[in-house]
């Protein structure tokens, strides 16, 4: 049963103070600003306890209290007296004869009235309510029942709550949102007062010119997001009542499963945790059907996530946490159990399953997909890429044209030019030098190279010779298509100046082909060309598809292709690659190329995990720690309560 209180106070600021101090021990409480009010109150409804300062407007509290002494409904009505005027002996031991065995007399301290409270009320056989839950348990239980009413703390603005969740606070009348804005230089010390003074809600602020709207709502977030994560690392006692509120604007609502994510995480809620955990572990947590509706609604942290994924049912609380920092570890199992995402059994048993479609999970380790096919290029691919660069190369008529009689045989001729290439650079390939090249020299010379090449000849050429033909059309595509590119072909002057290009030939060739379009494809990324990096490094991974970076290149060049953005397809191609490059090696690169991949979809605890891999194996790699700093304005900004991603 409800236990009510009925506070005759006619000092607002301490009628609030201690409203909010009675309701946070679990009392209802009505207020009564004068004495015929409280007359009011008394008259229509029931009553438990009365709280009556004596020195009350229209109605003295002495002549409240000789009215109800001789009402027979409240001859017997527990009253504790508050007062700052009527001091003495006399006075009390008046109260005393008057059925009031507790007289306070102003400032009293809060463990006074609150022995007084009780002492009252079990004195007339009314049991005070039990100590109330701490508001990290109590958060909880309001989210968990989608509770509507008012959050009272200790101090402050009371949060207003609808279907579980923080939705306002209420200002009105109160001065701890506007000496907040004061502190942050939002408003001056006049401004402050003036806000107070007006008794306005919040929107005052805006509509009075002090602070543009925009800027009020986050502000008004940030506050509310502040009070709470303070309210529960001190663990502070607060009452909530089931009453709808008018809510104030503006609305800034906060996700409960947010807020004490994030409070355990700084050390709140850990009160209890040893018996918590003593209690627990030898217990088997496994995944409720409520874990699923809830497990997408927090960013956790890389640990947590390695944390959650041992939870199966067939593993005890004790053995999961073993390596972990105990408080740790139970603060967010409790976290866990607290919101009814797990559930734990003296016995091993299996996890539950979703109630509804659910795609993915957010917050889970990734998955190295197998080697396979999937992440092949198709045949229609291939034409669309190379389809202009045949054309160009092959001509139209004419372009296949037979041999005169006097030339030497056509098998004579491939062997010829099989021997010729094998120590020959590219501009020699084409007897061309770099200081002498021109593009149109190159493309003439490339013509005459493979105009003999028809198919009608290839009919007549040996298995052995038509490899050799075969070979010989691929030194000259590479070359060409190599020293055709302005970037390709700087590329290759680079190594060719090192002394690193020698003669081409087999497996070397195409290392060589395969270095040049790789290092191609770096450089169209650095400078925004995705189409030609996509192209270019497709080329690369063509020649060496067991090549790690050419894997995670190509996969970060497909993902960061706005041609690309819409394509499920090539996103998942994308992921397929970084996850086959991490199979073949370890690289910094390929971490943090998916690290920001994670980070574009939220997934803010693996992304930071991928980037920290990607930090221990190259502390200077430039992605990974672009990427840290984004995380980290994103935590200092949450903190901040601009909570925009979740609530926009």
């Amino acid at each position: 049963m409800t236990t009510r209180v009925l506070l005759a106070e006619d000092n607002a600021s301490l009628a609030q103070a201690l409203e909010t101090f009675l309701a946070g021990q679990g009392l209802t409480v009505v207020t009564a600003p004068t004495g015929i009010e409280a007359l009011r109150l008394l008259a229509g409804s029931d009553i438990d306890l009365l709280l009556l300062d004596l020195r009350l407007p229209g109605v003295s509290g002495v002549e409240i209290l000789q009215k109800i002494r001789k009402s027979p409904r409240w001859a017997t009505l527990p009253v504790i007296i508050m007062s700052g005027v009527y001091k003495g002996e006399s006075y009390v031991e008046g109260a005393r004869r008057l059925g009031v065995k507790y007289y306070l007399e102003k400032p009293f301290t809060r463990e006074a009235f609150l022995q007084a409270v009780q002492g009252a009320l079990a004195a007339a056989g009314t049991s005070a309510p039990a100590a109330p839950p701490p508001i990290f348990e109590l958060l909880a239980d309001i989210y968990g029942g989608k509770r509507t009413g008012t959050l009272a703390l200790p101090k402050g603005s009371p949060v207003v709550f609808v279907n579980g969740e923080p939705l306002t606070f209420l200002s009105r009348g109160r001065d701890d949102f506007a000496s907040w804005l004061a502190g942050r230089g939002k408003i001056g010390p006049d401004d402050l007062q003036l806000v107070v003074a007006s008794g306005e809600g919040r929107i005052f602020l805006t509509q009075a010119g002090l602070v543009p709207y925009e800027e009020l709502v986050e502000e008004s977030r940030l506050f509310l997001t502040r009070r709470l994560l303070d309210a529960l690392e001190a663990n502070e006692p607060a009452g909530f009542h089931e009453e709808a509120a008018e809510p104030e604007l503006p609305l800034v609502p906060l996700s409960v499963p947010r807020l004490l994510y994030e409070a355990a995480r700084g050390g709140a809620g850990r009160i209890g945790i040893d018996a918590f955990l003593a209690r627990n572990a030898t217990r088997y947590p496994a995944r409720t059907t409520l874990f699923f509706r809830r497990a997408n609604l927090t960013t956790l942290r890389q640990e947590d996530i390695e944390l959650l994924e041992q939870v199966n049912g067939a593993r005890s609380l004790g053995e999961i946490a073993t390596g972990h920092p105990g408080h740790e570890a139970g603060a967010f199992f409790r976290y866990l159990h607290l919101l009814g995402m797990i559930e734990f059994t003296d016995a091993p048993t299996g996890d539950a399953a979703p109630d509804f479609p659910q795609k993915r999970l957010f917050n889970r380790p990734l998955e190295e997909l197998p080697l396979g096919e999937d992440d092949k290029v198709d045949f229609e691919d291939v034409v669309e890429e190379v389809a202009e660069t045949v054309e160009i190369a092959v001509g139209d008529t004419g372009m296949a044209a037979p041999l005169s009689s006097v030339e030497i045989g056509f098998e004579q001729a491939v062997q010829r030019d099989h021997a010729f290439i094998k120590d020959k650079n590219y501009y020699e390939l084409f007897g061309l030098t770099s200081s002498s090249f021109s593009f149109d020299a190159l493309k003439e010379a490339y013509f005459a190279k493979t105009r003999q090449y028809s198919p009608e000849k290839f009919m007549e050429l040996s298995g052995t010779t038509m490899a050799m033909a075969q070979d010989v059309l691929a030194h000259y595509a590479n070359a060409y298509n190599t020293l055709s590119s302005v970037v390709a072909k700087e590329r290759y002057d680079e190594m060719l100046n090192a002394g690193k290009v020698v003669g081409l030939g087999g497996k070397q060739d195409d290392r060589l082909q395969a270095k040049i379009q790789f290092q191609s494809g770096q450089v169209f990324l650095d400078m925004g060309e995705y189409d030609n990096a996509e192209k270019t490094l497709q080329d690369a991974y063509t020649l060496e598809p067991d090549n790690p970076l050419h894997c995670a290149y190509l996969g970060w060049a497909i993902y960061r292709n706005p041609a690309n953005r819409n394509s499920r397809t090539a996103q998942e191609r994308a992921r397929t690659l970084l996850g086959k490059s991490l199979q073949y090696g370890k690289h910094a690169e390929a971490f943090a190329f998916r690290g920001m991949m994670l980070l574009d979809e939220g997934r803010d605890g693996l992304a930071e995990g991928e980037f920290q891999k990607a930090l221990r194996i190259n502390p200077r790699e430039a992605t990974a720690r672009k990427g840290l700093q984004q995380l980290t304005e994103k935590r200092e900004a949450e903190k901040k309560g601009l909570f925009r991603k979740f609530f926009g």
